[in-house]
């Protein structure tokens, strides 16, 4: 008897480690594709890219070796990206993600992207009483704007958390902006125009 309650126990056990893992595979899944529909570490990139372009002489020529320092670094990038998503992982509830990527993959959502994408050329969310969205759209963004809000009100109370998407995104800010200071270097005369890299 004892035997079978033990195979039992073990039985429940295994499935319970099962369940936990197949949790934990799906709520990294969530992560990752919420990184990617966030725009992940090279949007906080670019955020500062118009800055750092103002601060030399040359800002197109900048903008190229920022491009070229982002060309170069796929692979850090990338891994800052993981470490996002694991931190996001760890924050957010599945629940939570799953209901602003369902957002982003609504009728709405898409529609929205889109347009912004082919007038601006980058994806930047309207106030839900923009003239042109239909009714949809505008109650969609309402939600929308209602679960980021609720995520970042997660964000600010887990000082752990944030330190850890802070880490993500500082780490690869210092590589790449170093990489596009260089660059731009090896066609500027940086000494000339009294630019200091920073160190890689």
């Amino acid at each position: 008897m004892r035997a079978r309650l033990n195979g039992i126990f073990a039985l429940v056990l295994a499935a319970a480690v099962a369940a936990s893992a197949a949790y934990a595979a799906d709520t990294i899944g969530l992560a990752r594709k919420l990184v990617g529909y966030t725009g992940g570490v090279s949007l906080i990139l670019r955020n500062f890219e118009g800055g750092m372009a103002a601060s030399v002489q040359a800002p197109d020529i900048f903008r190229q070796s920022f491009e070229q320092a982002l060309a170069d670094n796929v692979q850090t990038l990338a891994a800052a990206d993981e470490d996002l998503a694991k931190a996001y992982a760890r924050l957010y509830s599945a629940d939570q993600m799953s209901a602003e990527i369902a957002f982003y993959e609504s009728p709405e959502g898409q529609n929205i992207m889109t347009k912004s994408r082919d007038t601006f050329g980058v994806v930047v969310w309207p106030d839900p009483g923009t003239p042109g969205l239909t009714a949809e759209q505008s109650a969609a963004l309402v939600k929308f704007h209602e679960t980021v809000k609720r995520r970042a009100a997660i964000a600010a109370g887990n000082s752990e958390a944030t330190d850890a998407i802070m880490t993500a995104e500082t780490d690869a800010l210092v590589k790449i902006r170093s990489a596009a200071f260089a660059n731009y270097c090896k066609i500027r005369d940086c000494k000339a125009e009294k630019v200091s890299p920073p160190p890689q």
